[in-house]
């Protein structure tokens, strides 16, 4: 995987939250979920740039590793996966138009 991109990175700033629509305070938040590690997770590294998501704060904290008890149950893990990587394809696709 690549190393970081800061323009890329930095591009979600200026972008609403894919999930919510909220302006303001974007990030772009590094997929965590059960296929991290087949996109450049390690031991202290992130998942490449290309699977992130334009999330604002309270979205980002929901899919945060800290927030998995909120997700009671393994389907719901599965859930919050799933959710993510449709999130990050959603960034992905909003990049491709600009």
């Amino acid at each position: 995987m690549s190393q970081r991109d800061k323009k890329r990175l930095q591009a979600a700033r200026n972008e609403p939250c894919v999930r919510c629509g909220r302006e303001g305070e974007t990030r772009a938040a590094h997929y965590c979920g059960f296929r991290q590690h087949a996109l450049g997770k390690g031991r202290s590294l992130k998942a490449a740039d290309e699977a992130t998501a334009w999330l604002c704060h309270s979205c980002d904290d929901l899919f945060s590793e800290s927030s998995y008890p909120r997700w009671e149950g393994g389907s719901k893990n599965i859930e919050r996966s799933e959710e993510f990587l449709y999130l990050c394809v959603l960034t992905s696709i909003r990049r491709a138009e600009q």
